[in-house]
């Protein structure tokens, strides 16, 4: 009850608090964009602040006297406004000139960027809001966001789920590319990044998605580095991140350099995150503890009309998968490697419709181990080398692009998917048109795909030998949107056709997974994946309000799904013996083709009220067998969310609450899972003056303390999430 009243107290601290304000919003003079991160200060004092994603900033002051405000921002001229105590202390937009960069006679400018429409219900994180949000993987990062869930098997594993789609129904590509890892294929592979590096995140919808793959039915989560988006600096900047989580004793360390050189720029990262156990409020969970590594370098080469960048880079990382009645009891240790490599190559052009080329090459090695606890030689090994070449023209509305990729996978140990060779070739493009005062967006992508497996020294028990061969898929998909704008309403419909081919663990899969709990069991004559789907998006805005109402319907006659062929103990049918414990027995999967209706609704809107804006989102989805007129399984349940956003002096606070509902609409062999709610706080304080900023970041999460259970999570059964969290993050740039 007294944590209760001190969150109202605060909360209503939050609404009341209020002293005189300046407040702005910061733009280029040359491009006429808004500029994020921009620092601006009070000279002679430590009151500070940066520009949001719309370039606009706040700084409250007791009183406004005689007042010199510094405007800075890396690459753009130091810019100081004198404010009067009888002076207007709204300034709506101010212009910043940029830095004039002279390298050896040659006039350097920053690429052209080109700007396509996408769909309304596609989400834009960055800047300030991306940090206050950053947790420790990206999963976790994105949940509050409208169509967000998380799929895990403890705190190492979480993968983002995208309206009820796990797997590879939608792509996580970091600049554009997929990461290459095995995430896609099972709940114990982590996805291969880490979250302290990334810029921005992008959830992107719509018909734009085919540009980067077929199977986008979801869409499309893009990750934005710094090393794959560089922009030209006149002098070094470094950044340093620290960082502690006390919920799992999490600790992290980076540090990056950018140093600039004539017309070259180096760039270095060094990442370190480790975690102990995973905790809740009724104790923590064996054998879940992590560690992480993150090693890149590049070298850029700034052109009078082009860059050219060339990136390596090392991920690793240890973890665990807790213990479990079905496979071993003391767990599952993992561990995993991702070597990459990346050339990329942008250029102004002038070619009928096009106005820049990008070409892009990259290499990526993949390893992965599973270890019985305690073990020293891996029972299961999986690695995949990835090569691809990329090429896309764009123009302010057109872009066409093709891609080539071979992928060489490798199994071993008692894994017995056989090694198989993957190429892909590819074409797509976008238009976008403007008729009768309708805006119209059109795209294809036309994928061919061979699937070989090697079939000699193959060893199969619940596959048939002579159906596992090579599979080809021609895989065609195609996007259209219409929209229309009015004055204050806005309208926005797409259809999206999308095809997905089966991954080759789906084709050729026979045999255990440690990590997983099952022996997975797959079929080599499944048929490719395709899915037509609706949307919807209702626009109100105004300078005060601005409001989305999404709507979304996926139809697929093959929705591939991994289901437990049973329960109980019937020798040789259900299970197999395999573990270290008395029961040491493994539930048997088996790939399912199944004719699937996905559907839902994602509310969200903003309102921009006299002491405080008012955030909100909602994710309502539901997931149909119509061939068993059945609830689907792994669906998440429904989810509302609220935020109080509120600027005191130079503190940036977001109070939020979340509101889960209990999930019983629930598929064969699948668990009911209650709802809950939770409180959590962040904030950020900034003090920024000329080039060097200073940002100290503070979450605290679940703060009541709430015992709640994550209806996606594979080990809900033997813990629930994380209780009362405190996340502080410390951030200098110089």
């Amino acid at each position: 009850m007294l944590i209760k009243s001190i969150a109202l107290a605060f909360t209503l601290g939050l609404l009341i608090a209020q002293g005189e304000a300046i407040n702005g919003s910061i733009y280029s003079y040359d491009k006429k964009l808004p500029i994020i991160e921009a620092n601006i200060s009070v000279k002679g004092s430590d009151l500070g602040t940066t520009t949001d994603e719309k370039g606009e900033f706040f700084i409250e002051l007791d009183i406004i006297n005689n007042i010199a405000l510094l405007i800075s921002m890396m690459g753009y001229q130091d810019t100081t406004i004198i404010i009067t105590n009888n002076q207007n202390s709204s300034f709506g937009r101010i212009y910043l000139k940029p830095l004039v960069i002279e390298l050896n006679q040659i006039h350097v400018d920053s690429h052209k960027d080109i700007y396509q429409s996408k769909s309304p219900s596609s989400i834009s994180i960055f800047g300030n809001k991306f940090q206050k949000s950053v947790k420790g993987d990206l999963a976790t990062t994105l949940n509050g966001e409208s169509g967000l869930a998380v799929r895990s098997s403890g705190q190492a594993t979480q993968r983002p789920i995208l309206r009820g789609y796990s797997g590879d129904r939608f792509l996580i590509t970091k600049d554009g590319f997929e990461l290459g890892d095995l995430s896609n294929s099972t709940a114990d592979h982590a996805v291969g990044m880490e979250i302290s590096t990334v810029e921005s995140v992008e959830i992107l919808r719509g018909p734009e998605t085919l540009i980067y793959g077929s199977n986008t039915i979801a869409g499309v989560i893009n990750i934005s580095s710094q090393l794959g988006n560089q922009q030209k600096l006149n002098k070094p900047e470094y950044k340093i991140i620290f960082g502690h989580e006390s919920s799992n004793q999490s600790n992290i360390g980076s540090y990056n350099i950018i140093f600039p050189s004539n017309n070259y720029q180096f760039t270095s990262s060094l990442v370190r995150r480790d975690s102990k156990n995973q905790s809740s409020p009724i104790g923590s969970l064996q054998n879940t503890a992590l560690s992480k590594n993150d090693v890149s370098s590049s070298i850029t080469k700034f052109g009078k009309s082009s860059i050219s960048t060339f990136i390596i880079g090392e991920f690793s990382m240890q973890y665990g998968i807790p213990g479990s009645p079905e496979g071993h009891i003391a767990g599952v240790d993992l561990k995993m490697k991702n070597k990459n490599q990346k050339f990329k190559y942008h250029s102004d052009i002038d070619v009928g419709l096009f106005k820049t080329f990008d070409l892009e090459q990259g290499y990526i090695n993949y390893n992965h181990q599973e270890f019985v606890k305690d073990s020293k030689f891996p029972s299961v090994e999986l690695s995949q080398n990835i090569f691809y070449f990329n090429a896309l023209a764009s123009g302010e509305k057109s872009k066409i692009g093709s891609l080539y990729q071979s992928r060489e996978f490798l199994a071993g140990g008692f894994y017995w998917t056989p090694n198989t060779y993957e190429k892909k070739l590819a074409v797509y493009g976008i238009n976008e048109l403007n008729i009768n005062n309708l805006d119209f967006q059109f795209s294809t992508r036309i994928e061919y795909r061979t699937i070989s497996p090697e079939t000699n020294n193959s060893f199969y028990s619940n596959l048939e030998p002579s159906n596992v061969k090579t599979r080809n898929f021609l895989l065609l998909s195609g996007g259209l949107s219409i929209s229309k704008t009015w004055n204050e309403f806005a309208i926005y419909n797409h259809l999206l056709y999308t095809s997905r081919a089966p991954k080759i663990e789906d084709l050729f899969s026979d045999g255990p997974h440690l990590g997983s709990y099952s022996y997975e069991i797959g079929d080599p004559n499944l048929d490719q994946e395709n899915t037509l789907g609706f949307e919807n998006t209702f626009s109100f805005f105004n300078n005060k309000t601005n409001f989305n109402l999404t709507s979304y319907i996926n139809y697929s006659s093959n929705y591939h799904i991994s289901q437990k062929m049973g329960e109980g103990y019937i020798p040789g049918a259900d299970w197999i013996e395999w573990g270290s414990g008395p029961s040491g027995w493994l539930y048997k999967y088996r790939l399912y083709g199944l004719n699937t209706l996905i559907f839902g609704i994602e509310p969200n809107f903003i309102l921009k009220l006299r002491h405080f804006d008012f955030r909100g989102n909602a994710s309502f989805c539901r997931g149909l067998d119509k061939g068993n007129n059945n609830s689907l399984s792994y669906m998440p349940p429904d989810k509302v969310r609220f935020q109080i956003e509120k600027n005191i002096s130079f503190f940036k606070n977001t109070l939020e609450m979340i509101f889960i509902s209990a999930q019983n609409k629930v598929g064969e062999f699948e668990t009911k899972t209650g709802g809950y709610q939770l409180l959590n706080y962040s904030c950020s304080y900034t003090i920024g003056k000329n080039d060097k900023t200073h940002k100290l970041i503070i979450q605290l999460n679940n703060i009541f303390n709430q015992t709640y259970y994550n209806h996606l999570s594979k080990i809900k059964m033997i813990i629930p999430e994380p209780g009362i969290n405190l996340n502080i993050n410390y951030r200098i740039y110089f």
